[in-house]
């Protein structure tokens, strides 16, 4: 069986990554966002995308880790798997965009970038879709 380690890596960096970004909110939350209003923390726009980032980086992640296990099961050809395993990775663009429009606020700069990762986000779904229907017919 042949491992997709790409998708093992990207998930483990952007786990790490995504857990960094949320214990810095966790740890920093009643000083970046002092406002009450009702029971209610008032935050920015830009501080609501980089929690944003942190909160779709943790499923991304856990998506790719699942990837790395399932696509030499599909019954893809190699190529089709490559491209599978290299959209996986390609989807993690929607945090990252995520991230940096929260950091650009009011900037529109990484807005077809996060439309980027979640069209890769749709292909994937779909190619495991049509892959568990196609189950694999040899050892290779």
């Amino acid at each position: 069986m042949k491992f997709y380690k790409r998708n093992a890596i990207a998930a483990g960096l952007l786990f790490l990554v995504s857990a960094f970004l949320g214990m810095y909110f966790g740890m920093n939350f009643d000083s970046r966002f002092p406002a009450e209003f009702n029971d209610h923390y008032m935050i920015s726009h830009g501080d609501a995308m980089m929690r944003a980032a942190h909160t779709h980086g943790m499923p991304f992640a856990l998506y790719n880790l699942l990837l790395a296990f399932v696509i030499p099961y599909m019954g893809f050809s190699d190529k089709l798997k490559a491209w599978m395993s290299w959209s996986g990775i390609l989807m993690i663009l929607m945090p990252v965009a995520l991230f940096l429009r929260g950091v650009t606020y009011p900037a529109t700069t990484f807005d077809s970038t996060g439309f980027i990762g979640a069209f890769f986000f749709l292909l994937v779904s779909a190619l495991l879709v049509i892959g568990s229907f196609k189950p694999k017919t040899s050892d290779n």
